[in-house]
């Protein structure tokens, strides 16, 4: 459609971002002489209140049916515009955003007269664009009550409980056997020093016992299928082969064969970092939730040797061992997703000058947590693992994994934030309790960015924590002990630092749910943190209505940021339901029958299952509530019959023409 449309353009000055390098009143007068343009308009804030009636006035008054808003991404104003313009009465989809200040002002700062005539061309595109675009209808789905939050770390169960209060009926699912996370294994957190059981224990309780959380662990999300307010997840519930009646008395892990002194089978304590061994039937921890005890079936004397033993059921009081348990599929259908999977710790084995791996006593922080705890293995007492020997001198070292130089595989690129502060915890807790142990922290940058985090570092330098500026060129064994190079960047020295004990500040990485991920459809950051929307304005967002994303699954963070996001996630997730509805996304695929000859193409490459070949009419149809508008069909289609509403070829080809015009041939 073209001619007749009044179109109406904004340009935002976006107070000096966009103004102090493109000439925004030459672009007004420039945009003002292009065609069917009835109003070229400037303004200091167009995002602000008053640009928004401004805008929804001009639309009134000016009859405008098409409107060009420059100013900065769409990805953080278009929805806002568009319902801006919705309000005034024009069809919202005939407004585009003409992104002038990241793709002009940012990059072409050091040349605004460049970059004037490149918001004009962009300009220029986009109102050629709109004289082309047609009203679309907007249509609305109802969204199923409920939500679905996966993973049952600290981020989870926070998200969890609030929702639950709010009133909404909750799936929690924890692929452990228990509720608790990474959390659970710390025995202090930072810069307060509390018990972290004790914070913890309490959120786990009232999440477990929550008359409006359903609790699934030791479950894993096999798969997930969207529709319009819907969310399908079919969910396995991997079999304890204990069931609910176990009375948590721990008479069968007491009697249990595995890991004792003269078993074959020694299987390595997950919670404990593998510093300990644990039975084949066990519970993780004592305060784990649900307290009922699971077998690990690839360490069973039963599976494993043909039902050699059976003593645990022999022993239980309450006849709760049933070997033959199966796996339990469970379907929960919800109207809201949150991602909340959390972190694992880098493995440094890869950095072999590091030594972890090769020598027994170079451990990760994690594992010095757990000697930490006086009811981790080596029951509060922080020694070698070689021998059991107090360590009398430890050297801890930054930035194991993290801050990597680009291309560098072995390492990533991104600060993991918390690292330093839990070597100054871990090293202020040695201190405290054994005054006369030396500590040094290797470091690179020391980051103690949070609220009380710096005047904690600075108590633990009064505590007699040394610190070091440089990293080591390499851990070596001497006698029993290790030795550790570092060239001291302050002083310009080398030294040699003897340890008992090398612990690694390794990496936070995203625990790896690359199925549920693609399930979802959501996207993942270059280093494997599930994408947000807008790391500023949405951060607790995904590019799919309805899921959100918590905690260390988005990326590196304190259980303090984490537990803000949590419930930031959790009442965005609120807000979503809340509303009962949700408006359709109407840029989809559509199909010209008459092009059309059902090659099948366009069914091979969606991932919405959202295109099917009618058997009798051999032609393609579109799902447009399953449509998520990629554009996939439109690429691979052969005849060009398959298109997205908007992105048509007319539309693409008048915006081509119009930013760069073909040049013509004599």
């Amino acid at each position: 459609m073209t001619g007749g449309r009044k179109v109406g353009v904004f340009i935002c000055h976006c107070g000096g971002n966009i103004s102090d390098v493109v000439d925004v009143y030459a672009l007004r007068e420039f945009a003002a002489k292009q065609e069917d343009v009835v109003l070229a308009t400037d303004f200091r804030f167009m995002c602000s209140n008053e640009g928004q009636e401004r805008l929804q006035k001009e639309i009134r008054e000016k009859g405008l049916d098409g409107v060009v808003v420059a100013c900065c991404t769409p990805k953080m104003y278009e929805d806002l515009f568009r319902g801006k313009a919705g309000e005034a009465g024009m069809n919202p989809y005939l407004l585009e955003i003409a992104n002038i200040r990241e793709q002009c002002s940012y990059a072409h700062g050091h040349a605004p007269e460049k970059a004037t005539e490149k918001a004009k061309a962009i300009v220029k595109g986009q109102v050629e664009r709109v004289r082309q675009l047609r009203p679309l209808e907007v249509k609305t789905a109802t969204i199923h009550p409920g939500v679905a939050v996966v993973g049952g770390g600290i981020a989870g169960i926070h998200a969890a409980t609030l929702l639950a209060e709010l009133g909404h009926r909750v799936t929690l699912i924890e692929k452990s056997p228990t509720i608790g996370g990474n959390m659970a294994r710390l025995v202090k957190t930072f810069p307060t020093d509390d018990c972290a059981m004790c914070t913890l224990s309490p959120k786990m309780n009232e999440v477990y016992n929550h008359p409006r959380v359903d609790l699934l662990t030791y479950a894993e999300v096999k798969e997930a299928k969207r529709s319009p307010g819907r969310f399908t997840l079919v969910v396995e519930k991997k079999p304890r082969y204990v069931t609910d009646a176990c009375i948590a008395c721990n008479r069968c892990t007491e009697r249990c064969p595995v890991s004792t002194a003269k078993s074959p089978i020694q299987v390595e304590s997950e919670w404990d970092v593998g510093l300990g061994k644990r039975k084949a039937i066990y519970l993780p921890f004592p305060q784990a939730l649900p307290a009922i005890w699971t077998i690990d079936a690839d360490h069973c004397f039963y599976f494993q040797r043909d039902r050699a033993c059976r003593i645990c059921a022999m022993v239980c009081p309450a006849k709760a061992i049933d070997f033959a348990m199966k796996p339990e599929v469970v379907t929960v259908e919800v109207g809201a997703v949150i991602v909340a999977t959390g972190y694992r710790e880098y493995d440094p084995t890869p950095l072999r000058h590091l030594g972890f791996r090769r020598y027994r006593n170079v451990v990760t922080q994690m594992q010095l947590a757990r000697m930490l705890d006086s009811m981790g293995p080596t029951r509060g007492e922080v020694a070698r693992p070689s021998d059991g020997k107090p360590a009398d001198a430890i050297v801890m070292v930054q930035c194991v994994g993290s801050r990597g130089a680009p291309g560098d595989a072995l390492v990533h690129e991104y600060c993991s934030r918390v690292c330093c502060m839990v070597a100054v915890k871990h090293a202020s807790l040695i201190k405290k309790a054994r005054p006369d142990a030396e500590v040094y922290i290797l470091y690179n940058d020391l980051r103690a960015y949070g609220k009380g985090f710096e005047e904690y570092y600075a108590s633990s330098m009064g505590l007699g924590v040394k610190y070091v500026r440089g990293l080591p060129g390499s851990v070596r064994p001497a006698g029993d002990r290790l030795v550790v190079d570092v060239d001291d960047m302050l002083t310009g020295r080398r030294l040699e630092l003897p340890a008992d004990l090398v612990v690694l500040s390794a990496a936070l990485e995203p625990d790896p749910v690359d199925d549920l991920l693609a399930a979802l459809h959501l996207d993942k950051t270059p280093d494997g943190f599930v994408k947000e929307y807008h790391p500023k304005i949405n951060p607790t967002e995904t590019a799919v209505k309805g899921v959100f994303v918590a905690g260390c699954a988005q990326g590196p963070k304190d259980i303090t940021d984490t537990i803000a996001q949590a419930g930031a996630a959790a009442m965005s997730a609120a807000v979503f339901l809340g509303g009962g509805e949700m408006t359709l996304n109407p840029l989809v695929a559509e199909v010209d029958p008459a092009l059309c000859r059902a090659c099948d193409r366009c069914t091979e490459v969606c991932e919405f299952d959202a295109v099917c070949v009618d058997p009798e009419r051999l032609v393609a149809v579109v799902d447009e509530t399953a449509c998520e508008g990629c554009g996939k069909c439109a690429v691979v289609c052969p005849t060009g019959a398959m298109s997205v509403r908007q992105f048509a070829k007319p539309q693409v080809v008048a915006t081509i023409d119009a930013i760069a015009p073909l040049a013509v041939v004599p």
